[in-house]
């Protein structure tokens, strides 16, 4: 009787669900006549499944394939760490019976003194295994100790053993062999299939190296064969191990040793898996890389301030990013002074987004178009009752924005009257909504933005002094869109993008002399008036391609008296445009040479890029010394 071995195999038989039995005569058979047969030994139900779905015609259920599947190299099977047929009965129990449509067979272990073969082997048939192989195999062990296990009686004719109990019991019997003198003895126990094993599979990350190559490993499996097949021609012969890790070196040993069928163990769940892992891994760090250097490549065109979503890469807009990120972690208030369609709104929201309140609430208020007797309730809120029409308290823009940021756009228009009020918070940070006599303790940050002259405005008393030193103690000064020119065409090219983006349409393109009208004009809009105008164009133009008559009638009667034909010569690709009337020779040699670059130093394509001609291009570049 088992001891330990089959009082564990039979605890864990509590806590796995009972495959079907079937009897002698239901056991299906493995292999037919003349067809070439596949097995796969494996340690996972997926895998199992996966092989059934792939074509394989039975199933091992072995000790090194579950030990794999825990990301232990096959050989760990042949050490004494656990109780082996308690540890494949349960995962193989669990996952594989039941749930394949072709034979299973157990891979049984006699390397335990405490075993007892005819009990263990009617335990297998009690699950419903279909059949029994020794696994794991004196065979995978060197000559001394496999001599050792065969003084303590642990030795190979415990396998035969094995195999001839499961035989006697209906099981499908099947052995691992290496000489022809084990294949006979299996043979004689009466195993239906006979593998030759070469030994541990050579292939992936764990594999022991092989012994011998394909043509070595064919002439012993057909030497070993000839005789089976003497013994018992109805014997089926497989191949498994050693150096054949790949279907084509299975294909090239079964047919020069005119084997039956090939049994695949760490070739299907490790070696694949393995690789795929592998692969797999390389390919999401390969994205993420190109991910990152994608973002660089933006970064580099765009600016540093696409983060923001503000694009340039002007020297006034470089000064711009560097200011925001100095102050964006700061809690002091920033006042932001620009004129109208700079962009004011996009440099709160940027300090907002760089600061460690970019999670919390940003709440913006123009103070310009709220009218003045509702402002103070807009931005301290009301109680019930407050005044007439007050049917229900009101949270404030300050209460909304609490622990985040508040930006008070238009700060310039801010009646006198409220002036005191602002001051008083932002001295010590409590708001009282209008009709209540409770202060309430804020966490905000104030910004505030204008494109008046508030330091003139103190000055005339139309704004509190205070206030005004309270708010200017960090200063941001967004710049015209006439102080970067030079960001005109990406800004363009961008608009032009998310307009096509929010139409589904392909993005419209700008020719260099439009390029150029657009770098002449005065934009007193600044970059309101470039995006409404660039959209206009994209609605009005009939082809794919702006030109200059697309856009005089969106610039007035200044762009409709002025000769494009005499504008300076610009540069049109992806934000790379100067205006060389205003830079020196050294900059217009720089872009010149960047072009060049662009398209491998060929001079005409270079010249079709800068809307020159090559006459022009030719000279500028002796000129400028380039060769």
């Amino acid at each position: 009787m088992m001891k330990r071995s089959n009082d564990d195999g039979a605890a864990r038989e509590e806590a796995t669900a009972s495959a079907p039995k079937r009897s002698a005569q239901e056991r299906p058979t493995i292999g037919a006549a003349g067809r070439f047969a596949i097995g796969a030994a494996i340690g996972a139900g997926l895998v199992a499944r996966s092989a059934v779905r792939g074509g394989a015609d039975f199933i091992l259920a072995l000790s090194a394939g579950r030990v794999r599947v825990m990301g232990a190299p096959s050989v760990v099977s042949m050490l004494p760490i656990h109780q082996t047929n308690a540890f494949v009965a349960e995962f193989a129990r669990a996952e594989i019976l039941g749930r394949v449509d072709v034979p299973v067979l157990f891979g049984a272990s006699t390397l335990d003194p405490r075993t007892d073969i005819p009990e263990l082997v009617r335990q297998i048939a009690s699950w419903g295994f279909d059949g029994v192989i020794n696994f794991p195999s004196v065979i995978l062990l060197d000559g001394d100790r496999r001599a050792r296990m065969a003084r303590a009686g642990l030795g190979w004719q415990r396998e035969v053993e094995l195999i001839s109990a499961a035989k006697d019991a209906g099981l499908l019997a099947a052995a691992y062999v290496r000489t022809g003198q084990e294949a006979a003895d299996m043979v004689a126990a009466g195993s239906r299939l006979v593998c030759v094993n070469f030994g541990w599979t050579a292939g992936g990350f764990a594999g022991e190296p092989a012994t011998q190559d394909t043509a070595g490993a064919a002439a012993e499996a057909k030497a070993v064969f000839r005789q089976v097949r003497r013994l018992n021609p109805k014997t089926l012969c497989f191949v498994e191990g050693g150096p054949i890790v790949t279907p084509q070196a299975a294909a090239e040993v079964c047919q020069a040793g005119n084997a039956d069928g090939y049994i695949a163990s760490s070739t299907l769940d490790r070696i694949p898996l393995e690789t795929a892992v592998v692969d797999t891994a390389a390919a999401f760090k390969a994205v993420a890389g190109l991910t990152r250097k994608v973002e660089a490549l933006k970064t580099a065109m765009l600016g540093d301030g696409r983060r923001f979503g503000l694009y340039g890469r002007s020297a006034a807009m470089t000064q711009l990013v560097r200011m925001i990120e100095r102050l964006a972690d700061s809690d002091l208030t920033v006042l932001i002074r620009g004129a109208s369609g700079t962009g004011k709104e996009l440099v709160a929201q940027a300090l907002h987004r760089g600061s460690r309140r970019r999670d919390c609430p940003f709440v913006a208020v123009n103070c310009a178009a709220i009218p003045r007797d509702l402002m103070e309730s807009e931005l301290f809120g009301f109680e019930r009752g407050a005044f007439t029409g007050a049917s229900r308290a009101r949270v404030g823009r300050f209460e909304e924005a609490n622990n985040g940021t508040l930006f008070l756009d238009e700060i310039g228009d801010l009646d006198l009257s409220l002036q005191g009020k602002l001051l008083r918070v932002l001295e010590s940070g409590v708001i009282e909504r209008l009709g209540s006599n409770q202060a309430h303790q804020l966490n905000v940050r104030v910004l505030c933005a204008t494109h008046r002259d508030l330091r003139a405005m103190s000055a005339d008393g139309r704004f509190r002094e205070d206030l005004f030193f309270r708010l200017s103690q960090l200063e941001i000064r967004v710049p015209a869109l006439s102080e970067r020119i030079d960001d005109i065409p990406l800004l363009a090219q961008n608009f032009l993008a998310d307009f096509a983006t929010r139409h589904s349409a392909s993005p419209k393109v700008i020719d260099n002399i439009a390029y150029q009208l657009l770098i002449g004009h005065s934009w007193p809009g600044n970059v309101r008036e470039l995006r409404n105008v660039v959209q206009q164009a994209a609605i009005l133009t009939d082809g794919e391609v702006i030109g200059a008559a697309d856009l005089v009638p969106l610039l007035g009667e200044r762009a409709a008296a002025r000769d494009v034909t005499q504008l300076p010569i610009r540069v049109a690709n992806a934000g790379t445009i100067a205006d060389t009337s205003a830079v020196t020779a050294e900059t217009e040699r720089d872009w010149i040479l960047e072009a060049l670059r662009r398209n491998r130093f060929r001079r005409g394509a270079t010249a079709q890029e800068l809307g020159l001609s090559r006459k022009t291009l030719y000279n500028k570049l002796r000129q400028y010394g380039i060769e």
